[in-house]
């Protein structure tokens, strides 16, 4: 084995500017879905049980009723058989295996395919209380995620690092972030008005949320997924390459990043115009809830076995992570996504 590097963790939970809690319906929510998903024979059921996703559902919408708590859920586990199926594909075999969640989403079931099977099921539960512009938003996401997912296989086949820039572009519609966000009308059941999402404002504020948990989710995965020679993908890289950062000095910009966006979106919702009384409801439970995937995130880090192993309860104590290199996990267990 290699010897480990240490890495310091900022301590970004201290400084975050979100209270945090757990949906009561936990335990219920994750053994229905993981019984679901479980039912059609796709996962290895070790690599279910690791990703702990139900868990991160849990923090990210803790007051959700307990219908949409499921169903997002469910959502999650369709991710995580992306995730997983596309580790092992090239750009253009992704691109079409995707094809078949989209159009199954979308109401076009492929005959014979248990993926399509898991789309229909989901989509299933789901037309029964999304409202159209719900779903509108959710299936182009959805596609965009897709794309994104393809576009991160082939860059891996290729062995290609991109720009920051670019970089941006591509992680933030990989991360699944975005589908995530999608689905936060269901979860409130509410119907955001176009004009919200084309007002600045707003989107910075989107944006912000967006940043901060795939940013969060890179500093937090990176030693998990060196181990596995999955790096490429993941900002701290991107900045070490382009900056001509050390691997401490990536984690710090990172970090430095992702309070910069969470400081800003606390900033930002003061700047907010009015859309009249019963829109700005709406939108304040949508940013709520962004809040929310932010700090929830970020704590199921931590609570999750997924970055950290047997190690997570000292790394969370003391902030310092043994980096591990290439070959040094025998754990072929590695994913892309929101879950990393």
């Amino acid at each position: 084995m290699h010897l480990s590097n240490k890495l310091v963790l900022p301590d970004l939970l201290a400084a975050c500017p979100f209270k945090w809690s757990i949906h009561p319906d936990f335990e219920r929510a994750r053994d229905e879905s993981a019984a679901w998903i479980s039912g059609f024979k796709v996962l290895p059921e070790h690599k279910r049980v690791l990703i702990e996703s139900e868990l991160l559902i849990a923090l990210v919408i803790p007051f959700a009723g307990y219908e949409e708590l499921r169903t997002y859920c469910d959502f999650s586990n369709l991710l995580f058989v992306v995730d997983e199926y596309s580790d092992e594909l090239n750009g253009a075999e992704t691109q079409k295996f995707g094809e078949v969640f989209v159009k199954a989403l979308s109401g076009e079931p492929t005959q014979g395919s248990v993926f399509s099977k898991i789309g229909e099921e989901f989509r299933s539960r789901l037309i029964q209380k999304a409202k159209p512009k719900c779903m509108e938003r959710f299936l182009a996401r959805f596609a965009g995620y897709i794309n994104a997912v393809s576009k991160e296989s082939a860059l891996r086949c290729d062995n290609e690092v991109l720009d920051i820039e670019s970089f941006i572009h591509v992680r933030r519609e990989n991360s699944a972030v975005r589908v995530c966000f999608s689905l936060l009308e269901y979860i409130h059941g509410i119907e955001l008005p176009d004009e919200v999402f084309e007002h600045p404002v707003f989107m910075r504020l989107y944006w912000q949320g967006v940043d901060a948990v795939w940013l969060a989710n890179d500093l937090y995965s990176y030693s998990m997924e060196r181990a596995k020679g999955l790096e490429g993908s993941n900002m701290l890289t991107i900045a070490m390459k382009e900056k001509g950062l050390s691997m401490q000095g990536a984690a710090d910009y990172v970090g430095d990043e992702i309070m910069l966006r969470m400081n800003q979106f606390v900033a930002d919702q003061k700047e907010l115009p009015s859309f009249g009384e019963a829109v700005d409801k709406d939108v304040q439970k949508y940013i709520f809830s962004m809040s929310q995937w932010q700090v929830g995130s970020m704590v199921w880090s931590f609570q999750s076995s997924r970055y950290f192993g047997a190690e997570k309860d000292e790394v969370k104590k003391t902030l310092v992570v043994n980096v591990k290199n290439y070959g040094d996990d025998d754990d072929d267990d590695a994913d892309e996504g929101v879950f990393e």
